[in-house]
C-alpha cells in the first residue's frame, strides 16, 4: 500500500484491503466473528483500533502482512543494494502509471484505415 495510503488509520487500511478483497463489512465482520457496526466504527475511527491478536486475524483473512495494515514501511532491497521493490510495488498498487516503454499501453494499436482509403494489396498469385 505504499505511496497509497502511508497517511491512512488502521481502519481505514482495514476498509481498503476489505474492498480490494471483494468483501462487504457484513462478510469480514462474520470472518472474525463480530457485529457489522462493530467494523464500521473500526473503519470509520469511531472506535479504537483492534487490538492486535484481532489484527493478525483480520491480516490472515485479507491476505495481507500485518505491518502492511499497522503502516509499517517495509522495504526489501537485493544483494546488490538496489530497491526495486517499493517501484514495483507502487506500479502494481496504481495501474495508471503502469506503461510501455515510456509510452501509454494503448498508445501502441495501430490506426485503422479510413473509410476511402484503399486496401492494402494482398501478395500476388503463383500459377
Amino acid at each position: 500500500m505504499r505511496g497509497l495510503g502511508d497517511h491512512l488509520s488502521i481502519g481505514e487500511r482495514i476498509a481498503f484491503y476489505r474492498k480490494r478483497r471483494g468483501y462487504t463489512q457484513e462478510v469480514l465482520a462474520g470472518l472474525v466473528g463480530y457485529s457489522t457496526d462493530w467494523l464500521a466504527k473500526i473503519e470509520t475511527g469511531r472506535r479504537k483500533p483492534p487490538r492486535i491478536d484481532m489484527l493478525k486475524k483480520l491480516s490472515r483473512i485479507l491476505r495481507v502482512p500485518l505491518g502492511d495494515l499497522l503502516g509499517q514501511t517495509v522495504l526489501v532491497e537485493d544483494d546488490r543494494q538496489q530497491d526495486d521493490v517499493p517501484t514495483v510495488r507502487d506500479a502494481l498498487m496504481s495501474p495508471r502509471r503502469l506503461s510501455w516503454h515510456g509510452k501509454r499501453a494503448d498508445s501502441t494499436r495501430q490506426p485503422l484505415p479510413s473509410a476511402g482509403a484503399s486496401p492494402t494489396p494482398s501478395p500476388p498469385e503463383a500459377n
